[in-house]
């Protein structure tokens, strides 16, 4: 996964700014190199990585394009991002904010800007997501985050400032993650009016259920989760039902714009998750 030097001829350059860099920022870069063939034959685009910022490893920025692989190696063994950085770029940023702002001061005309964010979620304040989201946005670039918090907390607005500058606020992964159920009503269903949804829509709850369904203590059930990266970095976001709560807030507002609705201020009812409560459910539960 070498730094892209170039492109295919006849595609659209896009450069992407990652703020974040967790499992999810990370198997985005490891999916974007295996697709790359694929998105310039079949879609005529020549997306390259130029900055990645961390909570914990530093940040980088190259407008030539990053050596992500060298990335994900220093990240997966703990070292920082720093040694990538192209000094003619000036400091490297200390902050995702700070990426996304020399992002912006090295903007190459006809070239698509686009910053991806994937911090962890602050489910009260909803930032820095919502910080890094309005920067991007008003720094002219399109943003794309798959934390909820923007979302959930600061929907109205940020769509606004998309609209306002002409850009696109998407935040498709931040519920289901792949599973497009945005694009779903919006594209596919103009004529239905959606009144409700119900499921079981935490990952980490739902593997929960089911193997204590199967025998499998509480404990054990929820360090899987966390050994194959699929629990919140505080697992307390889970079982605590704050990421439910949030996908609910989440997937309300988008529902409320494609349906023409105003959007409830209703908080969003939760009840919460421990080890106790699910020993409780457990001895109640007729397969025990």
């Amino acid at each position: 996964m070498p730094r892209v030097k170039g492109r295919p001829p006849g595609t659209v350059p896009i450069e992407l700014a990652l703020v974040g860099f967790g499992h999810v920022g990370r198997r985005f870069a490891r999916l974007l190199d295996e697709r790359r063939d694929a998105l310039a034959r079949d879609h005529g685009l020549a997306p390259r990585i130029v900055g990645i910022a961390t909570g914990r490893h530093g940040a980088a920025f190259d407008p030539r394009g990053l050596d992500v692989a060298r990335a994900l190696a220093l990240v997966e063994s703990g070292g920082r991002l720093d040694a990538l950085h192209d000094r003619r770029s000036g400091p490297p940023p200390r902050t995702g904010l700070g990426l996304i702002a020399q992002h912006a001061r090295h903007r190459r005309p006809a070239v698509a800007r686009v910053v991806v964010e994937t911090t962890t979620l602050d489910v009260r304040r909803g930032r820095p997501a919502i910080d890094h989201v309005r920067a991007g946005l008003r720094s002219g670039a399109h943003v794309i985050t798959a934390n909820k918090g923007p979302a959930a907390l600061a929907y109205r607005p940020l769509r606004a400032l998309a609209e306002s500058a002409g850009r696109a606020f998407l935040f498709e992964g931040a519920v289901m993650d792949g599973i497009p159920i945005f694009n779903l009503v919006r594209h596919t269903l103009p004529a239905v009016r959606v009144v409700g949804f119900r499921g079981v829509i935490n990952a980490t709850t739902n593997h929960i259920l089911t193997a204590m369904e199967a025998g499998q203590p509480y404990d054990e059930a929820l360090a899987a989760m966390q050994a194959a990266g699929i629990a919140e970095a505080d697992p307390s976001l889970d079982v605590d039902g704050w990421d439910a709560a949030a996908k609910t807030a989440t997937s309300s507002r988008r529902r409320s714009r494609a349906c023409g609705s105003s959007e409830s201020r209703r908080p969003t009812r939760r009840s919460t998750w421990t080890a106790g409560t699910a020993r409780q459910r457990r001895r109640r539960s007729p397969m025990s």
